[in-house]
């Protein structure tokens, strides 16, 4: 990496900043290790952490780009290709690691959570609260393995909702 200059400092938390995204999106936020990250980039352990001192602030390389990523594969045209494309992006693998990564933060104690709540309300003004939670729940029983109408919607939900 760069030398020790503030440009060189940077340089070096952009790239560490980008292969924190690059392995959440490849492999998922338990791939997101210091030695993942080390083997990437070339840097020492130690060093990372001085740039991300904790597995919770390396939550802090995604700057909105998670987000801005799973709402890039929606359309919001109406409900039905809302939840259409919704369905169309849980066949990948990115996408996947995204909603884990959501889910997963609702049982943190962390700022993880707090951003987890921020997204989730983003999503509310978005998309509305009922199709957000119908998507949600679609993407759990997803993960479970669990059969079911993917064109089904619940009761209480029009489907020109929107």
């Amino acid at each position: 990496m760069a030398k020790n200059t503030k440009e060189g400092a940077q340089q070096t938390e952009a790239a560490i900043y980008q292969t924190i995204i690059d392995i959440f999106m490849e492999q998922g936020w338990d791939a997101v290790t210091y030695g993942s990250i080390a083997k990437r980039t070339g840097l020492s352990r130690s060093g990372i952490q001085r740039v991300v001192p904790t597995k919770e602030s390396m939550t802090g390389a995604f700057q909105g780009q998670v987000f801005h990523y799973v709402v890039g594969l929606i359309d919001s045209t109406s409900h039905q290709t809302i939840k259409s494309t919704w369905c169309a992006a849980l066949q990948e693998a990115k996408f996947i690691h995204c909603i884990k990564y959501f889910l997963g933060a609702t049982g943190a104690d962390s700022s993880g959570k707090e951003k987890a709540a921020a997204a989730l309300e983003k999503l509310f003004d978005l998309y509305g609260q009922s199709i957000v939670i119908e998507l949600l729940g679609l993407s759990v029983a997803h993960l479970l393995e669990v059969n079911v109408d993917w064109n089904e919607s619940p009761s209480g939900l029009n489907k020109e909702e929107g």
